[in-house]
């Protein structure tokens, strides 16, 4: 069960949670009925995972980076820089998507987000020692 820290009067969740929340918006992203709604489950999925790694930074540190949530990765980790920038890329068609802007997307665009994404909650995974439990 994922955890949340109390920081002065605010409940922020943990890395694990994260990542658990990540790996549902993967599985609604594999369950999605559309290219769109698969695009913005696997971008939720990847912002979830970029704050399990934010999450997993900000423990040695006191200050948080301002920002969104990509600037903020990029600022803790330079070298996750190339992911951050990438999926800073899809944020506007995630969020187009999502407003029902975008149409008729092709399943290659759908199925490339999902990818990435399923790659970016792996190393967040790798990165936070997380595994998940196995019955």
């Amino acid at each position: 069960m994922a955890t949340v820290q109390r920081i002065r009067g605010s409940i922020r969740p943990s890395a694990r949670a994260f990542v658990e929340e990540a790996e549902r918006q993967l599985e609604r992203s594999r369950m999605a009925n559309s290219c769109e709604e698969s695009v913005v489950y696997s971008y939720r999925a990847a912002l979830r995972a970029a704050g399990a790694l934010i999450e997993w930074a900000m423990r040695k540190r006191k200050r948080r980076p301002s920002g969104s949530a990509w600037a903020k990765l990029r600022a803790l980790d330079p070298s996750l820089g190339d992911w951050a920038n990438r999926f800073e890329t899809h944020a506007r068609l995630a969020s187009r998507a999502e407003m029902g802007l975008e149409r008729g997307l092709h399943p290659m665009v759908a199925e490339r987000l999902y990818e990435q994404a399923c790659e970016l909650v792996d190393l967040a995974r790798e990165r936070t020692d997380y595994l998940p439990k196995i019955a």
